[in-house]
Order: structure tokens, then sequence, then C-alpha cells
């Protein structure tokens, strides 16, 4: 919700609601990420937070929805990925409680058979090389960037969190549907990481994960919202296990 003020800056309500409670969104996690990352200037200034919601500035640009190379995307998220985790005070993201309590809020009779053992094979996080654990956007893609005077900007950060940024690399890669290993070894020569093969194993081990998280969110978005593209898309990405 975009808000105008006697200043003529504009600015963003974020608020929490329950629907942000479903999907653990919490806007005071997002609130201190956003003051923590604020010197970088890659994403949008947090202004206020209370207990109804979160106040954030309006990023005016032009909206990369429709024309952003990967490559691109990929740039801004090894800047993203470089930001020093010891100013960011939030806990570190935890794959198998965030999928237990969407499996946890799911009412029976949406967990039919397929979802059910989808679920249970996956829930776990895999057991891998140790890469480190950097601040992650969770949701990096054209629809939440914006181009500016001063570059390349990231708004919605309401799913971010510290994490192995090998997932966060597996979920814009399956947005986008690009290949896996172009994609590792691309952001590996980016961010001048060595051991690309951990990272290679990494994001093949996330992505089944991933897109059995996606699965869920899609069952829960349509329990909540009730529009049956969210029950196709849940159903799409099922069936892509058996594929």
């Amino acid at each position: 919700m975009e808000n105008h003020a006697a200043d003529n800056q504009s600015y963003v309500w974020r608020p929490a609601t329950s629907i942000t409670k479903s999907f653990s969104i919490s806007r005071f996690q997002e609130y201190q990420i956003l003051k923590a990352i604020e010197s970088t200037t890659i994403g949008p200034k947090a202004l206020h937070i209370n207990d109804r919601g979160l106040l954030v500035e309006w990023i005016e640009g032009e909206s990369l929805t429709d024309n952003l190379a990967f490559d691109s995307l990929l740039k801004v998220m090894t800047r993203i990925h470089n930001i020093d985790t010891q100013k960011v005070p939030v806990a570190a993201f935890n794959y198998t409680a965030r999928v237990d309590h969407y499996w946890m809020l799911i009412e029976n009779h949406l967990k039919l058979d397929p979802y059910v053992e989808i679920y249970q094979k996956w829930r776990h996080a895999p057991n891998l090389a140790d890469v480190g654990h950097c601040l992650c956007h969770f949701d990096l893609a054209g629809y939440n960037m914006v181009d500016t005077e001063m570059g390349k900007r990231v708004i919605d950060w309401e799913y971010s969190a510290i994490a192995d940024p090998r997932l966060d690399l597996t979920l814009s890669i399956d947005i986008y549907e690009e290949n896996p290993l172009e994609s590792v070894y691309r952001y590996c020569q980016l961010r001048e990481v060595e051991g690309v093969d951990d990272w290679v194993e990494g994001v093949l081990a996330w992505k089944p994960r991933a897109t059995m998280m996606a699965m869920l969110w899609y069952l829960l978005a349509y329990q909540l919202w009730g529009e049956e593209d969210f029950l196709r898309q849940a159903e799409k990405l099922a069936s892509s296990f058996c594929s």
C-alpha cells in the first residue's frame, strides 16, 4: 500500500496480519534487516515499526519484472550475500521448522497422498559441506527489483533471513528456469568463490526441497485466499517430482 506524505515523499505500509503470521513473516525481523543494511542502499529505508506493521520508503524507478537478465540478478544476489552478517541481528533460517509450520497450518482435506509423500521425503535440510551463512532474500526476481538512479535496488524483504546461500540461489534459478550448473559457476565467478563443487552439490540438493517448500506455500495460499491458480501451481510442483 503506497502512501504520500506532506513532504511529497511516498511510503509503503507493510501490515502485520493473520496472513503474514501464517507464512512465518515477521515485520519486526524485516525491520531489523532493513535497518542493518541501510548503508548499502540496496533495499528501502525502514522508517517505523509497530505491532500493526512496518513503514518503508517507496523506491522510485522502473520495475524489472519483465526485463531482467539473470546475470544482472546474480550480480545483485552476490552483493546481498557479501553483506556482513555480524551486523544483521536475526536468528538463522530453519528450513525444517518453516516447512513443518506450513504443513501444520494446511487443512487435512488438502493433505492428499502426493503432497504427504513429498513433504515427508524432503522435510529435512540436506547434509552438505559448510559454505557459511549469508543474508538471503529468498524471493529475488525482477518483480522484486527496481532500476533506479542509484542502480538496481531490491524490495519486499519479508522472507529474508540468514541462511545457506545455496538455497537462495536455488530459488532464483527455479523462478527463471535457468541451468543450475551454468548458474552456479557464474555465481561463484562473480563472488570469487572457490570449491565450486560444494556449491553445485548444494544447489542440486536444495532443489527438491525448495520445490517442496514452494508447493506447501501454494497450498497454504490456496487455503487462505481460495484462488484456484494457487492450487494449480501446487499441483504442478507436485507433479514435477514424478518427471
